[in-house]
């Protein structure tokens, strides 16, 4: 799996990150341990979880 980054989240809805999420946990699911494609979906996965976090702060955060 590709490293999805920050900038490829940006423009992304709400939706689109859920599905991101759920494709990226489920390759986790089927990458060998020390792999450079399984860092790689961590790190997919942290990008994606850091995104959704951003926006559900700035929903929830008077003034912003």
């Amino acid at each position: 799996m590709k490293l999805i980054t920050d900038i490829d989240l940006t423009s992304r809805t709400d939706a689109e990150l859920a599905v991101l999420f759920h494709m990226a946990s489920q390759a986790l699911a089927v990458t060998d341990p020390g792999t450079p494609g399984r860092r790689s979906v961590i790190a997919s996965l942290q990008n994606i979880s850091r995104a959704r976090a951003v926006r559900h702060l700035r929903c929830t955060v008077p003034g912003l």
